[in-house]
């Protein structure tokens, strides 16, 4: 490749390493990400999978220091049992203060599009009064801003690898 004719000179102080792989498009990308494995270390694909393997090796081994899906999550995360948080940069949960003006009191809801809907978020069942809502916010951009109050890390998962899919 790096003989032809085709090839942009410029660019040969950039190659990291040449690997041969036997497969085309998505399969090929993904088996050349795993041959450069070694010189790709602070590629964002080959952290991911690392973070990935740890967590099914974690599960595998039973351990009890695993929890997942969004309640809780956020239950361990309060509760300062978190060290680490696997985070799906495309997750659609929405992260609402919610205020009662009669009790004067705010609750956090997290709700995905479905519960949006939801009439019972928004009124309180005692007295059918309106909530108020304080604000309004996607929960990964909360997350974002406010882990480090909770002295957590967190890795993003995408779906565009096949380990983070």
């Amino acid at each position: 490749m790096q003989q032809s004719d085709r090839f942009d000179k410029r660019l040969l102080d950039l190659i990291l390493c040449t690997v041969d792989v036997s497969y085309g498009f998505d399969q090929g990308f993904n088996q050349a990400i795993q041959l450069a494995q070694d010189s790709l270390t602070d590629v964002k694909f080959v952290q991911e999978k690392k973070v990935i393997g740890k967590f099914f090796e974690e599960i595998a081994l039973d351990t009890g220091n695993i929890c997942f899906g969004v309640d809780d999550t956020m239950k361990s995360l309060e509760l300062g049992a978190l060290q680490t948080m696997m985070l799906f940069e495309n997750i659609e949960v929405m992260r609402y203060e919610i205020k009662n003006p009669v009790k004067n009191e705010i609750k956090v809801h997290l709700l995905n599009a479905q519960q949006e809907q939801d009439p019972k978020y928004f009124k309180d069942e005692e007295t059918g009064v309106d909530l108020e809502v304080v604000s309004c916010e996607q929960l990964a951009d909360w997350l974002c801003l406010n882990y480090k109050k909770y002295g957590i890390n967190i890795e993003f998962i995408t779906d565009k690898s096949p380990d983070g899919y």
